[in-house]
């Protein structure tokens, strides 16, 4: 519970810990957190910017501290009772945040603070302050009828529960599943580094001798594009698929129907139609027709060219004399078939080119050569696990915070890749630094390998990367005004577009070389990646993207607090046979494992990534326009003063405006992969 202690303002203690003494700490500081609120609300003098607002600002900090080691554990190394703390502390830090909302006389200060502010002569930002904490407020219950009160902190603990129940799930689940394969001629097909890693699965899993197929997405794709076995494929197909959506104790069905249920009972407490119409209120979007009107006008203009590919991938299996109709489990298969064949394109060429650290490197070098930035190896960081690299971030003499890389699957660790926010940056009591991280679970190496990433992982990278730049760049003088806290349409902004460094020729020619010759990748081959991400699209201009996006929509415009019944899966099957989802393309976010939906702050919001690709590929015009380039020195100058730093201290489409000119176009998405205007 201590303040972090060492340079850069303190570092996490990250070292692993008991849960039971880290429930304790977090109900201490659940408790001082509350004692500090009570002496906010209760405070006799008038009401002021700095005895109410700021004061709030600063309260919790010990809370704040102990979060980050409690979201690090349950995200990364949830072992042991480590999953029952994280179900028995969700709800009770929801139950904090309403008594917060819910207490008129905070509210009441608050407000008062905001009808006062031309006389008290506030900042802009001071005002923007005041603005975000009561809206944060009000959209949490303040000002709601007490009985609606009580009821809306029933539901707000529920869903925090239920979340954390859902997350478990999958971490427990996938964390004991894998499909065994007992005959060598089963990894027909891969290259040597994955049947090393599949013998090392197995063994893992207590059956040596063999090999295993994890269900982990680094192990998972790798064998779905390259096994030779279709009925291998099929049986990791299904168990990739089916995550969450198995009866018994893991089966996350039964959940999704309860979450979205709650949530259709707090939008209609909150006086709105439906949780889709309540979650956009304070989103670029502003209403779900705009949104789903986007993505199906999207998905009517991509539907003929996945088509396309379909027609594409099963000639190729024609030719070949396979003999089959093309599965969901064969589409990968045939998809690098094509990309060998059609762009002369070898997935196991361009993994040789892309070890991690030279990743790392080309990523460092991009950012010192828009942002300006360097960054420095930290030694003896605390750690929660050994693979956990970390680096101090500054720019010419100045520090502006720390960044983790935490990227190897391990026991207890959630799959997939995200960006995670140890501290915020603030600047009202003196500078504090950000803490970023990056996240993901690419599977380690056998012991003596090189790590080798395939593209999709590089640029997986470079996004998760992008959004720490965003973290890291922000000069906001209050937490609250923070990177993180941006219109969730726009939080992907930065992510995207720092993906567009990584297909600059000059950055692979200098960093993408041979592991074994040093050789640097061929022109030939880099002109061969540029055709092939053409042909297969970003990933919001495919149907893996664009159905689940319109799914949750719908499934949170159905939770409008009627109380009829909503199943999830199902509305799922109608919505993929009403727009004709391709049979063989395979869905990467169904409903039973879909974390952006149901755990984190993408609800009724996956569309994101689609508003902000339009977003991104204006801005790149922006950059590929100007006379430098990508690299050129004004418009990287104006990225950092009126995107990156500015985080929510102004509404994001004004943030865009004032770096592009206008409002975002998505003609510059269109032009890039050749698709017909959407209408």
């Amino acid at each position: 519970m201590a303040p972090w202690s060492g340079p850069h303002g303190g570092l996490p203690p990250l070292a692993p810990v008991h849960p039971a003494v880290l429930e304790e700490a977090l109900r201490a500081a659940i408790e001082s957190k509350r004692a500090e609120l009570q002496a906010i609300a209760s405070n006799a003098a008038p009401a002021t910017f700095e005895n109410t607002a700021q004061a709030l600002e600063n309260c919790g900090r010990t809370l704040d501290r102990l979060l980050c080691v409690h979201r690090v554990h349950t995200n990364s190394l949830s072992l042991g009772e480590m999953p029952a703390v994280a179900q028995r502390m969700a709800p009770a830090l929801a139950a904090l945040e309403d008594e917060i909302a819910h207490d008129e006389r905070l509210f009441a200060r608050l407000d008062a603070v905001w009808r006062g502010r031309d006389e008290a002569a506030l900042t802009a930002e001071q005002q923007r302050l005041v603005d975000v904490l009561r809206t944060r407020m009000q959209r949490r219950g303040a000002g709601l009828a007490p009985e609606a009160k009580v009821r809306l902190a029933e539901i707000n603990g529920s869903l925090a529960a239920l979340s954390s129940q859902y997350n478990q799930n999958l971490i427990q689940e996938a964390g004991c599943q894998a499909v065994f394969i007992e005959d060598e001629s089963g990894l027909d097909g891969l290259p040597d580094a994955l049947r090393q890693a599949a013998a090392v699965a197995a063994t893992d899993k207590g059956r040596p001798g063999i090999w295993a197929i994890p269900n982990a997405r680094g192990l998972v794709w790798p064998f779905l594009t390259l096994a030779t076995r279709r009925d291998l494929r099929e049986q990791v197909w299904r168990m990739w698929t089916q995550r969450g959506d198995n009866s018994g104790p893991q089966d996350n069905k039964p959940i999704a129907a309860q979450i979205l249920q709650l949530r259709g009972e707090m939008a209609r407490l909150m006086g709105c139609p439906s949780y889709a119409h309540f979650a956009l209120a304070d989103r670029m979007a502003r209403t779900p027709e705009t949104a789903l009107a986007l993505l199906e006008r999207t998905w009517r203009s991509v539907k003929p060219a996945a088509q396309a590919q379909i027609a594409d991938y099963q000639a190729i299996a024609d030719r070949e004399g396979a003999g089959i109709r093309l599965a969901p489990w064969d589409r990968q298969f045939y998809a690098e078939k094509l990309r060998r064949q059609r762009f002369g394109l070898d997935g196991d060429a361009v993994k040789a080119h892309l070890p991690l650290d030279a990743v790392l490197q080309a990523m460092f070098w991009a950012a010192g050569r828009v942002h300006g930035l360097v960054f420095k190896p930290l030694a003896d960081a605390p750690l929660i696990h050994p693979s956990v690299q970390v680096y101090e971030v500054s720019r010419g003499e100045e520090p502006l915070g720390v960044l983790y890389f935490d990227l190897f699957n391990r026991p207890g660790k959630a799959h997939g890749s995200y960006q995670m926010q140890y501290r915020e940056a603030e600047n009202f009591r003196g500078r504090v630094l950000p803490i970023a991280a990056v996240y993901s679970s690419f599977p380690p190496p056998p012991e003596g390998q090189p790590v080798l990433l395939p593209w999709e992982y590089a640029n997986v990278f470079f996004h998760e990367f992008g959004h720490a730049l965003h973290m890291l760049h922000c000069t906001s003088a209050y937490a609250s005004l923070g990177s993180q806290h941006v219109a969730w349409d726009f939080v992907e902004l930065p992510a995207l577009i720092n993906e567009r460094w990584l297909r600059d020729p000059e950055l692979l020619a200098r960093f993408a070389r041979h592991h074994v010759t040093g050789e640097p990748i061929p022109v030939e081959l880099i002109e061969r990646i540029e055709q092939g991400l053409k042909y297969d699209r970003i990933f919001s201009l495919n149907p893996d993207f664009l159905l689940p996006a319109i799914v949750d929509l719908r499934l949170h415009l159905l939770a409008d607090g009627s109380g009829a019944a909503i199943d999830p899966v199902q509305v799922e099957n109608d919505t993929l046979s009403e727009l004709g989802m391709p049979d063989a393309w395979d869905m990467i976010m169904r409903v039973t494992h879909n974390f952006h939906i149901f755990i984190g702050a993408y609800a009724a919001g996956v569309y994101s990534y689609l508003w902000a690709d339009v977003m991104a590929a204006d801005a790149v015009e922006t950059f590929e326009g100007a006379p430098g380039g990508i690299y050129d020195a004004s418009v990287s100058k104006a990225w950092i003063d009126k995107v990156l730093s500015v985080g929510h201290r102004v509404p994001a489409d004004e943030a865009f405006r004032q770096f592009a000119g206008h409002d975002p176009d998505p003609t510059p998405l269109q032009r890039r992969f050749g698709l017909a205007p959407t209408t």
